[in-house]
């Protein structure tokens, strides 16, 4: 049975466009209502009613919905005959800011004009489902006389219908076309299983966010990851990633699946430096809101992983499993705020020019030989991106005898015996400090604890956490990745 498709606006070539589009399926027929007054005449009135066939998904332009101020919108809703029908609205373009008021109208899905292949799919699945349903919920009224559970039968119907919707709204938020176009035409996704592919790993961590938390509030701690996370998530959509799940502060996504991607390593490169560049909009709403400006350290890592559904068939979800995902957490560990390094092993076959700041070996539990990392700062080629807040905050003279006691960390260790170094400059990102002892050596990027005392061996702070992250014979460059109040109170005095 052909499907009756309701397409209102009055951009002549948009409706004209999307008709054609809808019609070339066979299985629909779209009518285009250009104005108010064609859309009052197309529901008759009175007793006409009865006869009257609601069509099976309806579309409304957003523009001019916007213009009008949703007054065909407040008409539709008021039609008895077009109650249950789904709603969809098509925009010339999609953010979170037009896809929210989208959903507070009531749709259950936001397409971009001209519409997709996968946009078009999702008007047929959508229109067919709504028959099913309606046919399904007039036999149940034909039987309802005759059985008891029909009432409870039409009820978790309608549950089901709601889930329904509510899963197009979480999908329409959260993939992309491509995205939703594999999962809607291979049934086989939704089964448990997988495959090996070559993937890019991406990982991200908010520095010192547990401590931070902890001078907030729960619903400031929501508010403020809830952001964050937004910003993120559209970024990962926008180069055709894909969130795997956010791990308590951090982010872990991937590129090249479920979708392939022939420029995974690239796009994830460029989501990176622009994740990075996006903080400068996440600490701006700190400082409207009176949170604590944040810091964060991204990790890029490539190769062989597990990729596909795991759990079990009551519940289940996308996953990404293999070394790879272990290696990217451990090299995201190493970077600093505000910095992104990446794998030797994903900058091996990028045809493109990328700007390396550093190069390191790293040790990652369980594997035998280092990993070769790079602290990139830009991609060129068609990106042309760059980190913008490479420029660290100026370090200030301390003119007064500060020892910094460091203890170096390996593991979840921390050893007994320190390195001595005196205080030269700091700010309240890093510092620079003089190793007393030549005969002591410290890597780059180690970690260390700071207990800080003044000439006499009077204690100014302790349990303050950095990362070596320069070397020049005997001079340390430390990025702080953990203060408490003690230090606070000790950056106070001199600053």
């Amino acid at each position: 049975m052909e499907k009756i498709i309701w397409l209102i606006g009055n951009n002549k070539n948009d409706m004209i466009k999307a008709q054609r589009s809808i019609n070339s399926t066979g299985s629909m027929r779209a009518m285009c209502l250009l104005s108010f007054g064609a859309v009052q005449r197309a529901i008759p009135e009175g007793d006409n009613t009865s006869r009257f066939s609601a069509p099976s998904l309806i579309i409304l332009d957003y523009e001019m919905s916007v213009l009008e101020d949703y007054v065909i919108l407040s008409f539709l809703k008021r039609q008895q005959a077009l109650a249950g029908v789904p709603l969809f609205f098509m925009a010339r373009e999609r953010n979170s800011e037009i896809d929210e008021e989208c959903y507070s109208k009531g749709a259950t899905v936001v397409l971009i004009k001209p519409f997709s292949k996968s946009g078009i799919l999702r008007i047929e699945r959508t229109a067919w489902q709504h028959e099913v349903t309606k046919n399904y919920e007039k036999m149940l009224q034909k039987q309802a006389s005759e059985l008891q559970a029909a009432k409870e039968i039409m009820h978790l119907n309608k549950q089901l219908q709601s889930r329904n919707e509510l899963l197009c709204q979480i999908f329409g938020r959260y993939f992309s076309d491509k995205l939703l176009e594999v999962i809607l035409e291979r049934p086989e996704g939704a089964a448990i299983g997988g495959e090996k592919r070559e993937v890019t790993v991406l990982m991200t961590d908010l520095r010192g966010f547990t401590s931070l938390a902890e001078k907030l509030n729960s619903g400031a701690v929501t508010d403020l990851l809830n952001y964050y996370f937004s910003k993120m998530a559209e970024i990962v959509n926008l180069f055709h990633g894909t969130i795997i799940e956010f791990l308590g502060d951090a982010v872990l996504a991937v590129f090249g699946a479920p979708v392939p991607l022939e420029k995974q390593s690239e796009e994830a490169i460029a989501a990176a430096i622009t994740m990075q560049n996006a903080m400068g909009d996440v600490n701006g709403y700190c400082n409207k809101n009176g949170y604590p400006t944040l810091e964060m350290g991204i990790g890029v890592h490539k190769g062989d992983a597990f990729v596909g559904n795991v759990g079990s068939e009551n519940m289940m979800r996308y996953n990404v499993i293999g070394r790879i995902v272990n290696e990217c957490s451990r090299i995201q560990s190493y970077s600093v705020g505000g910095q992104i390094l990446v794998s030797e092993d994903t900058l091996k076959n990028i045809s493109i020019e990328v700007d390396v700041q550093n190069r390191m070996d790293i040790n990652a539990k369980g594997v035998h030989k280092p990993i070769s990392v790079c602290d990139v700062s830009g991609i060129h080629g068609e990106y042309e991106y760059s980190v913008e807040n490479v420029v660290f905050d100026v370090l200030y003279p301390c003119e007064e005898w500060v020892v910094f006691n460091l203890y170096l960390i390996e593991g979840k260790q921390i050893s007994e015996q320190s390195v001595i170094a005196r205080l030269q400059q700091f700010s309240l990102k890093r510092a620079v400090v003089e190793m007393i002892d030549i005969n002591k050596n410290i890597d780059v990027y180690s970690d260390v604890e700071i207990f800080a005392a003044g000439k006499e061996g009077k204690a100014m702070f302790t349990g303050v956490y950095a990362k070596v992250i320069d070397v020049d014979n005997n001079f340390l460059t430390l990025h702080f990745t953990h203060v408490n109040t003690g230090f606070e109170q000790f950056a106070q005095r001199f600053l």
